[in-house]
């Protein structure tokens, strides 16, 4: 049995796709939008009506020709890492998820004031995602026993096995503001310090673990082997094989996110860094998260919208050597253009932001190699933009370091399926090609 299913829900879309170990490839993919229901503070999720959204998902899958249900070896989950999911003791979803990127959590801090516990954590994190629903849903959280992530709440889903227990893998437990990074543990007392006494902890599990084997009550045959995945980032990377002490990966997404590797944790590390456990190889990681796919969106729909994607990156091509990188904060979200010519294009104007926004990340790779105290030579680069030549330059331009392309567009989905196969196996295939500007 030689397949493996990869199901990654990203902030916005949900993909499947099914890796061939044989071919060495994604020999199937299948997606969707991950739909967000609007809120006037940015935006909540159906984590039911999204666990049928894969469902479907893998119902076309299945009927790839590609395809081989009965060579089904093992399937996983990804998902973003702070989106939780309030379950009844008997498994039913008690209230909507509170979307990652939505003020919800920004909101729940700042009620909780500066002088508590929680000032310094990151207000994406699933605790304040919790308390908010303690303020403004209370009857939803009552009626719930426990939580776990997105996607741990859909690959019990796929168990379609109701006395299975509640897990929640500690990849996306590093997300929640509820896990001692350092020991590996949960919290006991978090959730009674922040008022949510009638929440009991999940089941914490490793990330590749077999958590379960499918009932075959659902979509899925009998006996597949469902393996607990992690955060979305973390995933792309292991299946990049980024995977040992002092290896860098970044994933340029909606939130660009840069991971290194280490095997212990520093002692102090700096305000706006987070920490957390790898997928595999009993690895810490510490990251910086900046919403560079965010501000390149923003301005793109206001310079390009509705312009191909061809015919924009090749008027950037024309135009990057006649700008400088704009000055960018991302502590404010703001940025400074810089000096534009006279006659001045669109092309100008975006071509100067990116610019920026590489300066950026290389400012980030310096400063996680200086607090991991390693001397960082290589960069493994993922995501869509990665595969614009002109952005590979950009990119290559503001670095010294020798940038490594991932050149498979799905890498994240591809990812969680060699994940799967790492915890069913003990092994793991490296299906990518990486591209080199620099030899």
């Amino acid at each position: 049995m030689s397949q493996f299913i990869g199901v990654d829900i990203g902030t916005t879309r949900t993909k499947v796709g099914c890796y061939d170990a044989d071919a060495g490839r994604l020999v199937a993919l299948r997606h969707a939008p991950t739909v967000v229901d609007p809120d006037p503070w940015g935006g909540r999720r159906d984590a039911t009506r999204l666990a049928a959204a894969v469902g479907d998902l893998l119902t076309q899958l299945l009927a790839d020709p590609a395809v081989r249900p009965d060579d089904l070896a093992g399937i996983g989950v990804g998902s973003v890492g702070e989106e939780v999911v309030l379950l009844a003791a008997d498994g039913t979803v008690t209230a909507p998820v509170l979307a990652w990127f939505a003020g919800h959590g920004q909101q729940a801090r700042a009620a909780l004031g500066e002088g508590s516990d929680w000032a310094d954590t990151d207000d994406t994190f699933s605790v304040f995602k919790l308390r908010w629903l303690a303020e403004h849903l209370p009857d939803d959280l009552a009626a719930a026993r426990t939580f776990t992530s997105l996607a741990d709440f859909v690959a019990r889903d796929l168990l379609a096995d109701r006395a299975a227990p509640v897990f929640l893998n500690v990849s996306h437990a590093s997300r929640t503001g509820l896990l001692d990074v350092r020991a590996g543990v949960l919290h006991t007392d978090a959730l009674p310090d922040l008022g949510l006494t009638t929440l009991a902890l999940p089941d914490l599990v490793d990330s590749a673990t077999v958590v379960g084997r499918t009932s075959g009550d659902g979509v899925l045959p009998a006996g597949v082997p469902v393996v607990a995945g992690g955060h979305d980032h973390m995933c792309g990377a292991f299946g990049t094989g980024v995977r040992a002490a002092g290896d860098v990966y970044v994933s340029a997404g909606t939130s660009e996110a840069q991971v290194l590797l280490v095997d212990a944790l520093p002692d102090v590390v700096d305000a706006g860094l987070d920490t957390g456990i790898f997928v595999a190889g009993g690895l810490r990681f510490v990251h910086r998260a900046t919403p560079s796919g965010r501000y390149y969106q923003a301005w793109h729909d206001m310079l390009y919208s509705g312009v191909p994607d061809a015919t924009m990156w090749a008027e950037l091509e024309q135009a990057v050597e006649q700008v400088d990188p704009a000055t960018i904060d991302a502590g404010l979200r703001s940025l400074r253009l810089a000096v534009l010519p006279m006659d001045v294009t669109r092309a100008h104007v975006l071509a100067s932001l990116l610019k920026g926004l590489a300066v950026e990340a290389e400012a980030t790779t310096v400063r996680l190699g200086r607090l991991g105290g390693v001397d960082i030579a290589d960069v493994t680069v993922a995501g869509v933009a990665a595969g614009w030549p002109t952005w590979r330059r950009l990119r290559q331009d503001a670095t010294e370091r020798r940038l490594r392309f991932v050149d498979e567009p799905e890498a994240t989905v591809l990812g969680v399926a060699v994940l799967a196969q790492y915890g069913v196996t003990g092994r793991a295939d490296v299906p990518v090609h990486l591209t080199s500007t620099r030899s």
